[in-house]
């Protein structure tokens, strides 16, 4: 009987979290930032079963609540999932970012055209729509999470080989043979997660000075790949995206750079170690310094602009931090299990200006 009660108990708190909203104006649901907004779920959760959009739904660029506009920038996180009754969705131009799952399952969407402010596409974000065989993705987009696409026509009828979305490269389909060098093609813009993981037979990649992001796990376990070119304009690179290749094994203990990004600290860190990251240096990778115990204190440049998921994530004795205005974006975790952030009063905290 306890047990029942207790799962009861949980189910309500889910449903709790999953309802939240701010406001609805014309039968979509907002959350509100300051006075940004960002469309998000409608109905009790966000399954299949819950979820209430359907027909052709329109996402304008600006929206008004009780006198207030709203600029709307994001689709968040499973805002239409499961809504195999939408058929159509038209999105403002000023939607920057499609969060991860956001038409996860959406079975009666047949295309889709994305505007060119989005810069964004997360994690399984248009998977499982059965009936997407068109999607138009503008050369804005320069992140795309994880299998964005899998399970629709559109990917399924790609030809093998190297796979582009807009001008990501998005996914290496097919069994790549041994010994090939790929040059991703000019104005490429990123590269997503995992695109080549498991790819045996890549032995060297060159990536053009357009590309801005790397994917966590992008190249992981090419266990032949010995030749990394990487720009600088690479400003973004996702945890363990170099893992299990010769490349990253044949580096010499201490803090590999990737391009000009910070990209993993190898080896045991000693005890009471400092850091300042070269000048030039243009992001932290996910995971970079992930429990390295014996770093202290950091002193990060003003040419840093990202720093990645988890990349100080329990280094435990890190006390301090310098971080400079540049940096305009910090992923989850990235300071989590440090005394510079367990030491930080309650309330907002800031890292430099984010």
């Amino acid at each position: 009987m306890r047990k029942r009660i207790f799962t009861l108990m949980l189910i309500i708190m889910v449903m709790t979290t999953a309802s939240a909203h701010d406001f609805e104006v014309d039968g979509i649901y907002y959350l509100k930032n300051g006075t940004k907004a960002t469309v998000t779920y409608r109905g009790s959760d966000y399954d299949e079963y819950s979820n209430e959009y359907s027909g052709a739904v329109n996402i304008p660029s600006t929206v008004t609540y009780n006198g207030t506009t709203y600029s709307v920038t994001s689709i968040g996180e499973y805002a239409f999932c499961g809504c195999s009754g939408l058929t159509s969705v038209t999105i403002g131009n000023s939607v920057t970012s499609i969060g991860g799952f956001a038409f996860l399952i959406c079975r009666g969407l047949t295309s889709m055209t994305i505007p060119n402010s989005v810069t964004e596409i997360g994690n399984q974000a248009f998977s499982g729509c059965s009936g997407l065989t068109s999607v138009t993705i503008p050369n804005s987009v320069t992140s795309i999470g994880e299998s964005a696409f899998s399970g629709t026509p559109w990917y399924n009828n790609q030809p093998n080989g190297l796979v582009y979305a807009g001008m990501v490269a998005y996914k290496y389909k097919g069994t790549m043979p041994d010994g090939i060098s790929i040059i991703l093609k000019d104005g490429c813009t990123g590269i997503t997660q995992s695109c080549f993981s498991g790819c045996w037979g890549l032995t060297e990649v060159t990536i053009p000075n357009s590309v801005k992001t790397i994917g966590s796990s992008a190249f992981s376990y090419c266990s032949g790949l010995t030749s990394v070119t990487i720009p600088n304009s690479v400003t973004s690179i996702g945890g363990g995206a170099f893992y299990g290749t010769p490349w990253y094994n044949n580096q010499p203990d201490g803090l590999v750079y990737a391009g000009m990004v910070a990209y993993k600290y190898k080896g045991t860190m000693p005890n009471g170690t400092s850091i300042i990251l070269r000048d030039g240096c243009t992001g932290i990778a996910g995971s970079c310094f992930d429990g390295c115990s014996g770093l202290t204190s950091v002193t990060i440049p003003n040419s840093v602009k990202t720093i990645g998921q988890s990349a100080f994530h329990n280094c435990s004795g890190l006390t301090s931090v310098t971080i400079p205005n540049s940096v305009t974006e910090i992923y989850y975790d990235a300071f989590s299990g440090t005394p510079w952030y367990n030491n930080q009063p309650d309330g907002l905290v800031y890292a430099g200006m984010v």
